[in-house]
C-alpha cells in the first residue's frame, strides 16, 4: 500500500508498506508515477538486504537501506530481531519502504518532521538523521534490556538454581546480541559512507553546516552504541563460559561422590566374601568372628576415607 503524505518545506513523504513483499500494483505504480528503477525497488524489497548506500546517478535517486529493531515482541527465530528498511531520496520525495513490523518508522519521521527548526535545502538529509537517532535509542533499550536478562541468570547463578532453562536462555541472549551488534555494525558503515560523501561535496548530499555536525553526532552515537554492544557481547560469553564451568564442576563433584560410594561399598562385599569361603580363616571358629568382621570392614572404609581425604588437601 502506498500513502502520500505532505511535510514542511514542501516535502512528501511517500509510504510503501508492504504485509510482507512489495506487491505488482505498487511497484508498477512506483516505476511509472516516480520514477524509480526497478534495481532501486529490489534493494528495499529484499529482507535480506545488508545496510547499504546507493546513487542511481541516471535517476538521481539515493537509496539508503538501515537496519531497524523489529517491533514484533514474540520472535521465532533470533534472526528476525533486526530488519531492513529503505529510505530512498528523489528530488523532494521521501521514499520509506516497511513492512508490518517496522512500519513504527513512520511515526520517527513525522515526529522529526513536526520538532524540526531547520528550514534549510537539506532538510530531507535532517530527518532520515533524526530517525537514525531514534533508531539508535531503540538499540540502545534493546542492549540495556538483554543486560538486564543476563543480570538476573547471574543473580539465579550465584544462588546455585542452575537450569536447563537457564542454558537455553544464555544461548538466546548470545544469538540475539550476535544480530544486533551485526546491524549496528553494517548501520555504523552506512553513516561513514555518507559522511566521507559529504566531504567530497557531491551537489546531491551536500550538507548545512549545522546537518553535517548532526551526522557526525549521529556517528559517535552508533559507535558508542557498537562498542556497548560489543562490550555486551564479551560479558554474556563469559557468564556462558562461567556457567559451563559451574556445570563441569559440578559433573565432577557428583561423579567423585559416587566413585567415593563405589569405593565405600565395595569393602563389605570383599570383607563378607572372605568370610563366606569354605576354608579356615584367622578367627572365623570364634562365637565374635562376626564383630570382627564389621570392626575390620569399620577400620578399611575409615582409612579409605582417610586416604582420600589426605589427597583431596594435598
Amino acid at each position: 500500500m502506498i500513502t502520500q503524505e505532505k511535510l514542511n518545506n514542501d516535502i512528501s513523504l511517500i509510504d510503501v508498506h508492504s504485509v510482507k513483499d512489495l506487491n505488482d500494483e505498487d511497484r508498477s505504480n512506483l516505476i511509472e508515477n516516480y520514477q524509480i528503477t526497478n534495481e532501486i525497488l529490489d534493494y528495499a524489497d529484499d529482507t535480506n538486504e545488508r545496510a547499504r548506500l546507493e546513487y542511481d546517478e541516471p535517476n538521481n535517486v539515493f537509496l539508503i537501506v538501515y537496519n531497524a529493531q523489529n517491533e514484533q515482541n514474540n520472535l521465532d527465530e533470533a534472526s528476525e530481531i533486526t530488519l531492513p528498511i529503505s529510505f530512498a531520496v528523489k528530488g523532494n520525495n521521501i521514499f520509506l519502504f516497511t513492512n508490518n513490523q517496522t512500519h513504527y518508522v513512520k511515526d520517527y519521521i513525522i515526529k522529526a518532521d513536526k520538532n524540526l527548526n531547520n528550514s534549510s535545502d537539506d532538510r530531507i538529509w535532517s530527518l532520515i538523521f533524526n530517525v537514525f537517532d531514534q533508531m539508535s535509542n531503540d538499540y540502545n533499550d534493546k542492549i540495556n534490556e538483554i543486560n538486564h536478562d543476563r543480570n538476573r541468570i547471574q543473580e539465579h547463578i550465584k544462588r546455585k538454581r542452575s537450569s536447563n532453562a537457564q542454558i537455553f536462555e544464555l544461548s538466546n541472549l548470545q544469538d540475539l546480541i550476535t544480530y544486533i551488534s551485526t546491524s549496528i555494525n553494517g548501520n555504523f558503515n552506512v553513516v561513514k559512507q555518507m559522511e566521507i560523501i559529504s566531504n567530497g561535496k557531491i551537489h546531491d548530499i551536500s550538507l548545512t553546516k549545522d546537518s553535517h555536525e548532526h551526522l557526525h553526532d549521529s556517528i559517535i552515537e552508533i559507535e558508542q552504541i557498537r562498542e556497548q554492544a560489543s562490550l555486551t557481547a564479551d560479558i554474556i560469553d563469559r557468564v556462558a563460559n562461567t556457567y559451563n564451568n559451574i556445570l563441569n564442576n559440578q559433573t565432577n563433584t557428583t561423579m567423585k561422590i559416587l566413585t567415593i560410594y563405589t569405593i565405600v561399598l565395595s569393602i563389605p562385599t570383599i570383607v563378607s566374601g572372605f568370610y563366606g569361603m569354605n576354608m579356615p580363616l584367622p578367627v572365623s571358629d570364634k562365637k565374635w568372628s562376626w564383630v570382627f568382621s564389621i570392626i575390620l570392614t569399620i577400620f578399611m572404609i575409615g582409612l579409605i576415607l582417610w586416604d582420600l581425604n589426605r589427597r583431596d588437601h594435598s
